[in-house]
């Protein structure tokens, strides 16, 4: 599965997750939703969720990738909420309810100017130089 494909499976994810029940995902469930074995790394879902990111950051809307937490310390990875707060965004997730349908992201979009987006989004310097 490439980064693309596993971005639009997490942000259908997060959406059925923050809708049915306003609580967050760990990145096990994730993982194991998209079909990885047990013990696989988050690593492996990285590119996937940074795309999560920037098409929400993008749009406007709230970052979907805020409800996705390591279940040991209860908040996202260190370093992917560089400018606001994880749980402040998380809050925001929780309370939108009018979500755009996976098919009405641009995919393709985001993927071919993801070094542009991410940098102009908070996350500069993650797809390299």
């Amino acid at each position: 599965m490439d980064c693309k494909e596993q971005a639009r499976k997490i942000y259908g994810l997060c959406i059925a997750k923050a809708n049915a029940t306003n609580n967050t995902l760990t990145y096990g469930e994730v993982l194991k939703a998209l079909g990885y074995k047990k013990g696989i790394s988050g690593q492996a879902i990285r590119y996937g969720l940074e795309l999560v990111l920037i098409a929400c950051a993008d749009s406007g809307l709230p970052i979907l990738t805020s409800i996705i937490v390591n279940q040991l310390t209860g908040s996202p990875s260190a370093g992917e909420y560089p400018n606001q707060s994880w749980e402040k965004e998380a809050q925001r997730v929780f309370n939108h309810r009018e979500w755009p349908d996976v098919d009405e992201i641009d995919w393709n979009y985001i993927w071919e100017n993801r070094k542009k987006l991410s940098d102009k989004h908070g996350t500069s310097g993650y797809w390299g130089n």
